[in-house]
């Protein structure tokens, strides 16, 4: 028997197998990651352009000092508005480019495992489907098949998308200034520690919440399916009141889940505010100081914003991982079940060409054997 990570392992080499079918529009999210985390990097530099050189009157790099109209404040006011936009405008066409990606490889990878479940629940024996009712089979197709989304976004592409945007703005960062950067950096075992608490709740109250609203949605579909049985025996009311304990019964699950949830985003919120204000005192006394200058600190302060990002998106993968888990047992229970039914071993092939009329079934009996259900007895 596998242990727990074996199984898990394995669990995600199955499922992985149908994302890696969509590599080219994955290849392309991560190029469009790559000047993402560049476009990042940039985006404060026209604030620094404006503050400590058209305002501030300090004196231009010496690479600058060769632009046209450089010692006019005036141009560098212009230049600075005018990069601004341009970045704005490339990171948005990034931004829209991604989505767009995602939006296609997401849907399609999707429907794939989607049409993998569909296909294997064909082939499970009577005594599996007489076990599930068929608004929890439902739910896994429609709901729980999107666990292959999250589950290549968090192992193939954000870990790639948050090291890249560290890395480039961190570099910058440290040539910058390294204090100032060692301190955006504290935020990083806080955030470890918040991941390490809530993973485990948070694919708990996931489990639980996929759990209610499968047997709310089983209800449904079977006494819409049993309406004349149901007006026949006139059990409205009672079918009600169950509809209405089922629902509640969600809305209770949801809500601690969303408790959880907020804790967990609010505790991530207090690290990132701590850690803002640390580079704020930081920073600020060394402005005036006179060791560093206001831009720079507005850099800085932006700058702290995509690191912590980052890093919380790094070691958030865990838990969005725990929370996909759920829907993943729930999709592996079907796809790795062994009660399908088998043909017998002395099964003729029906020939492809040269057959016509009608098919008769006599002498038909059904045998069983642990695990399977077997076809035997045909004439």
């Amino acid at each position: 028997m596998k242990s727990k990570p074996e199984a898990m392992r394995h669990s995600y080499r199955k499922l992985l197998r149908y994302p890696l079918k969509q590599w080219p529009g994955l290849v392309a999210i991560l190029g469009l990651s790559v000047l993402a985390s560049a476009v990042a990097a940039l985006q404060p530099w026209p604030l620094k352009l404006l503050v400590d050189y058209a305002f501030g009157g300090s004196e231009l790099p010496p690479r600058l000092q060769s632009w046209p109209g450089a010692s006019n404040p005036m141009v560098l006011v212009i230049t600075a508005a005018v990069a601004g936009l341009v970045l704005y405008a490339l990171n948005a066409a990034i931004e829209v480019g991604t989505l767009r990606g995602w939006s296609r490889t997401g849907q399609r990878m999707t429907y794939e495992l989607a049409g993998g479940l569909f296909h294997r629940l064909q082939r499970l024996s009577l005594t599996f489907h007489g076990r599930r009712e068929v608004g929890d089979l439902m739910s896994r197709l429609s709901g729980d098949a999107s666990c292959v989304y999250e589950l290549t976004d968090s192992l193939l592409i954000a870990p790639w998308q948050n090291l890249f945007t560290l890395v480039a703005v961190g570099a910058v960062a440290w040539r910058l200034d390294p204090t100032l950067t060692a301190v955006t950096l504290l935020v990083a075992p806080a955030a470890a520690g918040s991941v390490a608490y809530f993973a485990p709740r948070l694919k708990e109250r996931a489990r639980r919440d996929r759990r209610a609203r499968s047997r709310l949605v089983s209800f449904v579909h079977q006494t819409l399916e049993s309406i004349p049985v149901v007006q026949g025996f006139g059990t409205e009311a009672s079918n009600r009141s169950r509809f209405d304990h089922l629902a509640e019964e969600v809305v209770g699950v949801s809500r601690r889940r969303s408790l959880v949830k907020g804790v967990y985003e609010a505790v991530n919120g207090l690290a990132g505010t701590v850690g803002m204000a640390i580079v704020l005192w930081v920073g600020g006394t060394r402005v005036l100081s006179g060791d560093l200058s206001l831009g720079t600190l507005l850099v800085f302060l932006a700058y702290f914003g995509s690191i912590k990002s980052s890093l919380f998106g790094l070691l958030g993968i865990v838990g969005r991982l725990k929370t996909a888990e759920a829907s993943m047992e729930r999709v592996l229970e079907v796809l790795d079940s062994e009660e399908g039914v088998w043909e017998a071993p002395n099964a003729r092939e029906l020939p492809v060409r040269g057959v016509s009329g009608h098919v008769r079934l006599e002498g038909v009996t059904f045998g069983y054997e642990p695990g399977r259900e077997v076809l035997r007895g045909v004439d």
